[in-house]
Order: C-alpha cells, then sequence, then structure tokens
C-alpha cells in the first residue's frame, strides 16, 4: 500500500515537471519570436518613427514579457480544469486580474500617460481577473476588482517614477511581479490539480499559444504606439 502511494507521488510529481517544463517552453518560445518579429518590424518600417527606439523600445520589450508570462497562467489555467474552491477561485482571480493590470498598465503608462495606462490596465485586468475567477460569484468579484485595482496603480507607478529613474526600477518590477506569476502556476497545481482524480486536461499547441500572443502583442503595440499621449509624453 504505501509503495503504491509513494509511486502514485512519483508520477503526481513527474507529471508536474512535464506540464512545468512545457508552460516554460512555450512562454520561451513565444517571447524569442515575438522579439524576431520586433526587429523584423523595426527594420521593415517602425525606424521610419522619429526616435522609435528610444520611445517604445525598452516598453515593447516588457510588454513581450508580459504578455507571454501572463499567457503562460493562462494557458496552466485553462488547460488543467477541476473543481475550485471558492477561495482558490478568488486567489486566481485575484492574481491573474491584479498582474494583468498592473503589468500592462505600467507599460502604458510610461509610453502614453496615466489617463491610456490606467485604462488599458484596467480593462483588460478587469476582463482577465473576471473569467479567470469564474468559478465562483467572490472569484468573479475580486478578480474584476484587483484588475480595476492594478491597471490603475501600474500606470500610476510609472507616470509617478517617469522622472525618477523608471528604467532601473522596470526590472526590479518585471522580475517581482513574473515571480507572482509562477508562483500562482504552483499555488493552481496544489490547490487544483494534485491528487486530483477528476482533473481534466486539454491541449492548446504552441502554434495556438503563440499565435495568439503575436496577436494580444501587435494590437497593444499599435494601440501603444498610436493612442493620445499625456502632455508629459509629447502628446
Amino acid at each position: 500500500m504505501v509503495k503504491n502511494e509513494n509511486l502514485n507521488k512519483k508520477k503526481l510529481m513527474a507529471l508536474k515537471f512535464t506540464d512545468s517544463n512545457k508552460m516554460y517552453s512555450y512562454m520561451l518560445v513565444a517571447f524569442l519570436v515575438l522579439l524576431i518579429l520586433d526587429l523584423i518590424a523595426y527594420f521593415g518600417f517602425l525606424n521610419r518613427i522619429p526616435d522609435f527606439a528610444n520611445k517604445f523600445g525598452f516598453w515593447i520589450f516588457y510588454l513581450n514579457i508580459s504578455i507571454v508570462t501572463i499567457g503562460g497562467s493562462v494557458w496552466y489555467y485553462v488547460t488543467h480544469k477541476g473543481y475550485v474552491s471558492c477561495m482558490a477561485s478568488m486567489m486566481i482571480g485575484m492574481t491573474i486580474g491584479m498582474q494583468t493590470g498592473m503589468m500592462i498598465g505600467a507599460v502604458f503608462g510610461a509610453v502614453n500617460g496615466y489617463f491610456v495606462g490606467a485604462m488599458v490596465g484596467m480593462i483588460l485586468g478587469a476582463l482577465t481577473g473576471a473569467l479567470s475567477g469564474k468559478d465562483s460569484i467572490m472569484g468573479w468579484l475580486q478578480g474584476m476588482m484587483m484588475g480595476l485595482m492594478g491597471g490603475t496603480m501600474g500606470a500610476m507607478i510609472t507616470v509617478m517614477m517617469f522622472t525618477d529613474n523608471v528604467l532601473w526600477f522596470m526590472p526590479f518590477y518585471t522580475i517581482l511581479n513574473v515571480l507572482l506569476l509562477l508562483g500562482f502556476n504552483y499555488m493552481y497545481y496544489d490547490e487544483v490539480v494534485r491528487d486530483n482524480k477528476e482533473l481534466i486536461k486539454t491541449d492548446i499547441d504552441i502554434f495556438t499559444f503563440i499565435s495568439a500572443c503575436v496577436i494580444v502583442t501587435t494590437i497593444l503595440t499599435v494601440l501603444m504606439i498610436y493612442a493620445p499621449k499625456s502632455v508629459l509624453f509629447g502628446g
């Protein structure tokens, strides 16, 4: 009996390892594809925009990181479905909503100013938070609330720090946000996936994942470039 339990635990750990590696490989490949497409777009036509690299280069880089890491967490949540308690659904909605709002809002706030940054971060954060926390009404509400809060706070942070070493601040800010999302993935595994005999696994292949990342990043990049800018940012 003990041997069987140990064998099952080893199988679960192997499953966890395999799924985690798959998620990380998806994120890494998607990030590299986004970087390659950015370079093609820059040398193809974006370099005609005056001072494009200085105005947008760093922030498109951080947008790429945000999209692939948020996308990885959403991929893990969508492809592993099982019973989710009310408390777990609250944490799921809160984490996805907050990190989406904080990361996307901060990028847009630094380029477009507070209004556009807060609007984009708030809408995307509330949307992803509500959808990921939909397993309970409390998760749904918490996801929306955290998206609203994260979007407005993320934009506010970079606007307030724009003249005070914001480019030195962003690597630390981004790393901590990424670590929170990776922590969410383990939390979801611990709360929903582990020891769940009724777990339903679906597959979203790497081509679909990369395509989704490219589409979302392209839309947000175009919006970043052409959306109105605050007077503080040359608007």
